[in-house]
């Protein structure tokens, strides 16, 4: 819980003047001590004067605060501030890029350093391909980029727009039962409104065929977008 400014300021102006108040009462006892005929005069009348004006400017302070003293809320429930969430999920692999560390770096240098928009990756089956993706997706949790977000999709050899928007949504977002019964166009639109003006990671797994990321709704890097890559 947090106190409220206002009630903090309160709480201080009491403070204040507690202080100032013990420091009268101290001060008391020297007073009393100058006075005479069974206390209705004084010694020094002028320093009793001034003294028993302190006094009540004092009492006049805490009847204030008194007043003042009144809150409908004195506290705030303080939530703590969510972790940022990474901008890639982990995926599990080797520790150790066998075979593929210098292709890790020469792709994750076209990624980060240079202006090629679309990088893809070839061979025949079992060459390493989706190792060298995993890889590639992990590396984004070690070193800091300027990407706000990494998504990774696998396609697969039967390929369905569908899924791969319902793959893109949930890492977005975008997700419900009502988005879910939104057209294919609805979806791209809705995807494409998310990701535009963003600095995405695209990484698509297991492609056997072309696929076409405007009806899937992902803006593809050009002239007008040179900050994604795919």
């Amino acid at each position: 819980m947090r106190r409220l400014d206002g009630v903090q300021v309160w709480v201080s102006s009491v403070d204040a003047v507690k202080t100032g108040a013990d420091e009268l009462i101290t001060d008391g006892s020297e007073e009393i001590g100058k006075l005479c005929v069974g206390g209705y005069c004084s010694k020094n009348c002028r320093s009793s004067y001034k003294f028993g004006k302190q006094v009540a400017r004092k009492l006049r302070d805490v009847e204030t605060l008194i007043a003042e003293g009144v809150f409908e809320a004195v506290a705030t429930e303080v939530v703590p501030e969510r972790a940022p969430e990474p901008v890639a999920d982990e995926r599990p692999t080797e520790r150790k890029v066998v075979g593929l560390q210098s292709q890790l770096e020469q792709v994750w240098t076209c990624l980060v350093e240079e202006s090629a928009g679309i990088i893809g990756l070839y061979g025949m089956g079992g060459v390493g391909k989706t190792t060298l993706l995993t890889h590639i997706n992990n590396k984004f949790l070690e070193s800091p980029t300027n990407f706000d977000c990494v998504i990774w999709v696998v396609v697969s050899k039967d390929l369905r727009l569908e899924k791969l928007q319902e793959d893109i949504g949930k890492k977005i977002g975008l997700v419900g039962d009502s988005w879910k019964s939104r057209s294919a166009e609805e979806k791209a639109l809705d995807i494409f409104r998310s990701l535009r003006g963003k600095r995405i990671v695209l990484l698509l797994d297991d492609i056997w065929e072309r696929v076409d990321l405007t009806k899937v709704g992902v803006p593809l890097p050009g002239p007008q977008n040179t900050t994604s890559k795919v």
